[in-house]
């Protein structure tokens, strides 16, 4: 596809936050938006995540903004032909006293928040999932957790953005943005052609929007932390919900083609995306503990993905500091692909309404790391 010269929307990067922003724009009326990809759709994160959905966070922000993604996610499978979510929930296997404890307490804060999570009795657990319970004391399951597949979302997404008018330009690396009094006026593609921008600037190229912005002068607390992801061969379904090994951040969620994804913390430099055998012989070990049944299987392939993290574990949303039109959505940890329908949706909001709808959002701005208003999360793993 050609690239005019002048574009009303541009977003840089095709994931899933770049494709729920073009979505809502373009549900609103909005004309003449483009997405930048350097490569293919989904080649980072989104491209390469388990694609579980939750809103049991440990913080109000993730909590709420985690719900309202979930209600779209519903919405989004009705108007969406091809995208799946299916609420299978998630299951946080406990093993030591204390991790109950902590988790009873987790639960309750989750429950005044509308999350209906509940502790589950190691019958109740053998009653879910097919499991050798060995060490496990209890679990937290959440009901109201799922999954959707990333391949058929960014496909049927794709396939609704080019309905609805939205030009997608793949393998067109954004490689800098030109600003002048205090708005982003073009964008750089392929090193040599300037596209000059009417409307706003999206930057939503996980863990890339740090060069990007880098480059003219904005400096963003964020890091590349590589993750290990397995699947196997095709099974039976037997899994339904994500399983995790609270203990160890271990676990395997069953795609919907009977494939079993398996991953587990195994930290490696930042820049170094080496597989490591390591990593294979820890996320087999620990969940073969529990499900022997997978030593029996091939695997098929094991690759690595980035969480852009920040200091904090939430997200960077909002307008950059002095640059009225350009917007940056990224540092999810882990957590952008499940967040992506709310995060489109707000950054909708803040193009054309100019602000988010929602105060949670608000306080995802990047001032607050210099402002010192840092929030917490505990509830991440993988």
């Amino acid at each position: 596809m050609v690239v005019k010269q002048s574009v009303e929307v541009a977003i840089i990067g095709g994931g899933s936050t770049g494709l729920m922003t073009a979505y809502y724009l373009a549900r609103e009326g909005v004309k003449d938006i483009h997405i930048f990809e350097g490569r293919y759709l989904g080649f980072g994160s989104t491209g390469r995540c388990a694609g579980g959905v939750r809103a049991s966070f440990a913080s109000d922000v993730h909590v709420k903004l985690m719900k309202e993604s979930i209600s779209r996610w519903l919405s989004l499978r009705e108007e969406i032909s091809g995208l799946e979510f299916v609420q299978d929930g998630y299951l946080w296997l406990l093993t030591t006293e204390e991790l109950v404890e902590v988790h009873k307490k987790l639960s309750a804060y989750q429950n005044s928040l509308g999350v209906p999570t509940r502790i589950l009795e190691r019958d109740e657990i053998r009653d879910m999932v097919p499991i050798e319970l060995n060490d496990i004391l209890a679990a937290l399951y959440d009901p109201m957790a799922g999954k959707a597949s990333p391949l058929k979302f960014l496909w049927s997404v794709r396939r609704k953005l080019r309905e609805l008018g939205v030009a997608i330009h793949e393998y067109t690396p954004v490689t800098n943005v030109r600003v002048s009094g205090g708005r982003a006026r073009s964008i750089t593609i392929n090193e040599s052609k300037d596209v000059e921008v009417g409307g706003h600037v999206v930057v939503a190229a996980g863990v890339w929007c740090k060069d990007i912005l880098e480059r003219i002068g904005v400096k963003i607390p964020l890091k590349k932390d590589p993750h290990h992801l397995l699947v196997t061969e095709k099974y039976v379904q037997f899994i339904k919900p994500l399983v995790i090994h609270k203990e160890t951040g271990s676990y395997i969620v069953q795609h919907e083609t009977g494939s079993l994804l398996i991953g587990t913390e195994f930290p490696v430099p930042e820049e170094d995306t080496t597989l490591r055998y390591g990593y294979l012989r820890k996320a087999v070990t620990i969940m073969s503990r529990y499900f022997p049944q997978i030593l029996s299987t091939n695997l098929l392939r094991v690759w690595i993905g980035y969480y852009e993290v920040t200091p904090d574990h939430h997200p960077i949303v909002g307008v950059i500091p002095h640059l009225e039109n350009l917007v940056v959505a990224t540092g999810f940890s882990g957590h952008g692909y499940m967040m992506a329908p709310i995060i489109g949706e707000e950054l909708k909001n803040i193009i054309l309404e100019g602000k988010p709808k929602l105060p949670e959002t608000r306080e995802l701005r990047l001032e607050r790391f210099e402002e010192g208003k840092l929030l917490k999360e505990s509830a991440v793993f993988g």
